[in-house]
C-alpha cells in the first residue's frame, strides 16, 4: 500500500492543559507518514511551550501562531499550510484511534472516487478518560448517529438537513476537496463543520461511511467548550438554516422552515 502524507491540523486556543494528551496521541499512530500542524489562535496560556516540547523531539510537528481568528480561521490557516494529500482535523482536546489514519488512508487508496471517509465517535468525560460512551447522552446525538451513511449530492444533503452527521475529527478528507469547496466559513463561530459538510454535499462530494473498528475518534466532555454555549448554538443554528433554504426542494424547505421557526422561538423566549 502507498503511504501518502497525512496532514493533521490542530487549532488551539487556551487549551494547553489538554493539548499534550492530544499530541501524545498523534505519536501513537501506527501510520507514520504524517505531519501535525498546530495553529495557536492567539492563546494566552503556555500552548507554545507544550508544542515546543514535541516539536523539538519530532520535526513532524509544526507550530504556527496567529492573532485570534476563531476556530474556522485557525483551521483554514492550518489547512493552507499543510502539504499532505489528506487532511485529518482534530480539536486540541480530543483523540483518535491509533489505527485511524492507516485504515482510512487504505480506504482512499482503494477508491479514488471518495472525497471524505468517516467512522464513528466515542465520548469520554475528562475526569474519567478510560470510560467510553456512544454519545453525550443527548437525544440529538443519537439522531446524528442514525443519519450516518455514505453517498453524494442530494442524498447527503437530505441527511445534513436533519442534523450534522459527524464530529469533525471523524473524517479524513482529501486536501483537494478543500481547494475545490473552499475553507471553513469564518463567519461561523459554531456549527462551522456542519455548514462545511453541507457545502461539500452541494458540490457533489462523495462521502464514504466506514465505521470499522479502529477508525474511532474520541471526544472529550465534562469541560467548557463551544458546544456548551447554547445561546451561540441557537444563533448559528439560525444562520445555518437560512443558508440552507435556497438549496432545498419544496418539501425540504417546509421542513427547514419548521426547524427555523423553532430556533427563532427559542431565541425570542431565551430558551437555552
Amino acid at each position: 500500500m502507498s503511504t501518502p502524507l497525512v496532514s493533521i491540523v490542530i487549532p488551539c486556543y487556551n487549551y494547553a492543559q489538554y493539548l499534550g494528551f492530544t499530541l501524545g496521541n498523534i505519536l501513537e499512530q501506527r501510520y507514520s507518514n504524517w505531519e501535525c500542524v498546530v495553529v495557536d489562535d492567539g492563546s494566552t496560556d503556555n500552548t507554545a511551550e507544550v508544542v515546543e516540547r514535541y516539536r523539538s523531539a519530532d520535526p513532524r510537528f509544526r507550530y504556527i501562531r496567529q492573532d485570534n481568528k476563531g476556530l474556522s480561521g485557525a483551521r483554514n490557516t492550518g489547512i493552507a499550510a499543510s502539504t499532505g494529500k489528506y487532511i485529518q482535523l482534530l480539536d486540541s482536546d480530543d483523540l483518535i484511534h491509533p489505527d485511524k489514519l492507516s485504515i482510512q488512508v487504505a480506504i482512499f487508496e482503494a477508491d479514488d472516487r471518495i472525497d471524505i471517509t468517516y467512522g464513528n465517535s466515542r465520548f469520554f468525560h475528562t475526569d474519567h478518560p478510560d470510560a467510553l460512551y456512544p454519545s453525550r447522552g443527548l437525544t440529538r446525538y443519537d439522531r446524528q448517529k442514525s443519519l450516518r451513511g455514505g453517498g453524494t449530492g442530494r442524498q447527503m444533503l437530505g441527511r445534513l438537513l436533519v442534523n450534522n452527521i459527524m464530529e469533525v475529527s471523524c473524517a479524513l478528507t482529501k486536501k483537494r476537496l478543500f481547494e475545490e469547496v473552499g475553507g471553513f466559513d469564518e463567519h461561523y463561530r459554531s456549527y462551522e463543520d456542519w455548514q462545511y459538510w453541507i457545502r461539500c454535499a452541494l458540490m457533489n462530494a462523495c462521502f464514504d461511511y466506514s465505521p470499522v473498528s479502529g477508525t474511532e475518534t474520541y471526544i472529550r466532555t465534562g469541560h467548557h467548550s463551544m458546544m456548551t454555549n447554547k445561546r451561540k448554538l441557537v444563533t448559528y443554528g439560525i444562520r445555518l438554516r437560512r443558508f440552507l433554504q435556497p438549496h432545498l426542494n419544496p418539501g425540504q424547505r417546509l421542513y427547514n422552515e419548521f426547524r427555523l421557526c423553532k430556533l427563532y422561538a427559542r431565541k425570542l423566549l431565551s430558551i437555552y
